[in-house]
């Protein structure tokens, strides 16, 4: 096990770099919605579209990241990972639903709402799981 001093710096740096994967998961909701917005009106807004399909897979990776150290940490702080249930399976849940999305990320296609109306659910869902899971780390630390 660690120190309990490197456990006491983790937790806070843990919640804090989630917290920025969170900032730039609502960034990324921002371009989203900027694209489609624009797709609708029958434009394009190309700069956003190359920035959103560049950001997405390097935070789905940052996230998942996040997830890990998460779960490691819990694990080398009680030798479980299942000390704060809640937190663990809305932090499973998250990653779950980031995989989901850039699975049918992969298969929008030019003319085929479906897939871009299940991606956005699927990001709205993403972010109110995330709204949740800030909300549960907060109450762990405090």
């Amino acid at each position: 096990m660690l120190d309990r001093h490197v456990i006491a710096i983790l937790r806070p740096v843990h919640g804090t770099y989630n917290l920025l994967i969170l900032l730039f998961f609502w960034y990324q909701a921002f371009l989203g919605f900027s694209i489609r917005k624009a797709r609708r009106a029958g434009g394009s807004n190309q700069k956003a579209v190359r920035h959103h399909r560049k950001i997405g897979p390097v935070l789905a990776i940052l996230a998942i990241s996040g997830y890990a150290g998460g779960a490691l940490l819990g694990f080398l702080d009680n030798g479980r990972v299942l000390k704060y249930p809640f937190h663990f399976f809305t932090g499973s849940a998250i990653v779950m639903l980031i995989i989901f999305t850039v699975i049918v990320s992969r298969f929008i296609t030019y003319g085929r709402e479906e897939k871009r109306n299940l991606h956005l659910s699927l990001g709205i869902l993403l972010l109110g799981f995330y709204a949740l899971q800030a909300l549960l780390g907060i109450g762990i630390l405090f």
